[in-house]
Order: structure tokens, then sequence, then C-alpha cells
């Protein structure tokens, strides 16, 4: 439980990146996907993303990976909070500075949920987001990816604002 102080920020340290590291490759759905650690140290560390972390205190309680440029602008790459925060609001927390970081220059936010990943489905249907497609047998056969997509308005209408986002 986490009656401390709760903030999220870039990670910045090998610490924040090698705990986030930790935490997505040793959760769904990344264990029934095989993704290691080494792996997913590679995608945390890739320059394309953005890794924000979340504490409690002084305890990393979660990270979110966003990818801001290509071809899905706003794309929630990988999202994790420890299981021992689970419960607390924290994953509702975090999904909403998301969204508001990326409402900020692209009308929509995508992310996709394993198809066995039943709480996350659930998670975003919860929050207004909407299934648009499925990607059969995409990372591993039997499991499909889930796409799904909230948004503010068509991409060719929006007007991107360039500025600073105070974290």
């Amino acid at each position: 439980m986490c009656n401390k102080r709760m903030y999220i920020r870039m990670a910045a340290t090998d610490q924040e990146f090698a705990k986030s590291a930790a935490l997505l490759s040793q959760n769904e759905p990344w264990v029934s996907l095989g993704r290691t650690y080494d792996y997913t140290m590679g995608k945390v560390r890739d320059s394309s993303g953005e890794l924000y972390v979340v504490y409690c205190g002084d305890e990393i309680a979660g990270c979110i990976l966003l990818e801001m440029h290509g071809n899905l602008k706003g794309f929630i790459r990988s999202f994790c909070v420890d299981p021992r925060f689970q419960g607390l609001g924290i994953g509702s927390k975090v999904l909403s500075f998301a969204e508001t970081l990326i409402f900020k220059n692209h009308p929509n936010v995508f992310v996709f949920a394993a198809s066995f990943n039943e709480g996350a489905v659930r998670f975003y249907k919860r929050h207004g987001y909407e299934h648009i497609g499925t990607f059969r047998d995409y990372v591993t056969a039997g499991s499909d990816e889930l796409l799904f997509r909230k948004t503010i308005g068509p991409s060719n209408s929006f007007p991107a604002v360039h500025e600073e986002t105070d974290l």
C-alpha cells in the first residue's frame, strides 16, 4: 500500500531502467510472451521511446513506455504496475498522465493488449478505449494482440502544440 508521496518522472538513472525492465519482464504479458530481462532492457533503453517511472515514496511502483514518434504517434509500448502496488488506483493515474501528455501533441492514444491478458483488456475498456483491430498470431502463435484506441479527433485536423511538459 502506498501512503507516501506518489509521483512520476522520466527515467534517468540506471536503477530506474533496470527496475523497469525487471518489472516488465517478470509480469504479464511479458512472461507468457517469453520476453527476457535482456530483451526488455533493450526496449526500455531504446531512444525512440520515453520511459516514465512511478514512485511511491522512494520505491518504484511501476513504469510506462511511450512512443511519441513513428507510425502510431502516442503509442503505449509497455505499462506495468508492481503487483505489490496494484489495486490502489496507480494504473489509472499513470494512464491519465500518459493520455494528458500524448493529447497535447497527438489526437490518439494507441495500445496493444494480449488477447489472453483479460485484466488489461478490461482496464483499457473501462478507461474509454475502443478495440479497433486484432493482430492474429502477432507475437506468438495462438495469441493475438488487440489494438485499442482512445481519441479526441482525427489526426489530419489536429493542431499539434509543441511545448514542454512539467512532470
